[in-house]
């Protein structure tokens, strides 16, 4: 199977529905569970189905219309009794249970018992008498009870401060980063206006020297030019009038 899902022919596994709430149960005196609805898939539904029975069963023993917590190791089963105004010889067992600590007894079971009312009359109820005949029925109830109360508020909370508490320690290494990436920028720029100024000084020297240079290339040619021309005077003088030439 596992070799199929990663082959693509059967589609991954789900992950199970995690809540606050393990176990929802609405039972008779007679220890019928005739609604349940397990929100948490990793809780033991066998081990706390068998806990709910026996407490309806002691349903009688329980005070009316108030809200109970009982507590078996970590697990709390929140209860409530309630009296049938059409059977006072029979009483509807409301029970929750949880692990978590956060959880309202009184607001989990109220809004519980408002559904479940709302939902299914007295008479369906009454007449119940198996485990489950009312499931189908209350399946909304549970939906509503899970939606609004399976959450744990707290971890959720405490959930998104640690990612806003992530997304400043991003934001703050962002904004390092920046400084840092500015500071080397400024370096790169000082570093070019250094050798920019280094550049303007050497060009000014090569140019001083390059007039140098000309100035005396020139003096040369002129001085060279001028024995030249010279000579030829001189030639010429002497080629035109001898005499004069050596007298001179």
């Amino acid at each position: 199977i596992l070799q199929l899902r990663q082959s693509g022919f059967l589609p991954a596994a789900k992950p199970p529905r995690m809540s606050q709430l393990q176990y929802l149960t609405v039972g008779n005196l007679q220890g019928v569970l005739v609604a349940s609805n397990v929100p948490d898939e990793s809780a033991n539904e066998q081990k706390l189905s068998e806990f709910c029975k026996r407490i309806c069963q002691k349903g009688l023993n329980l005070p009316k219309n108030e809200n109970r917590v009982l507590q078996n190791g970590s697990t709390r089963y929140m209860v409530k009794v309630v009296e049938l105004k059409s059977d006072t010889s029979n009483r509807a067992v409301f029970i929750c249970v949880t692990e978590s600590a956060s959880l309202s007894p009184k607001l989990v079971l109220r809004d519980f018992i408002a559904l479940f009312w709302k939902k299914i009359d007295e008479s369906a109820f009454t007449a119940a008498s198996t485990d489950g005949a009312l499931n189908s029925k209350a399946q909304s109830v549970f939906d509503g009870v899970v939606k609004k109360h399976g959450k744990d508020k707290v971890a959720e909370t405490k959930g998104k401060i640690d990612q806003l508490k992530d997304q400043m320690s991003m934001n703050v290494k962002q904004q390092l980063d920046n400084m840092e990436n500015l500071e080397e920028t400024e370096a790169r720029a000082m570093d070019l206006e250094e050798n920019a100024n280094k550049f303007k000084q050497t060009s000014t020297s090569l140019k001083w020297k390059m007039c140098c240079v000309n100035a005396k290339w020139t003096i040369i040619l002129v001085v060279s030019v001028v024995v030249i021309l010279t000579i030829v005077v001189v030639i010429g003088v002497c080629m035109t009038d001898p005499e004069a030439c050596k007298s001179n």
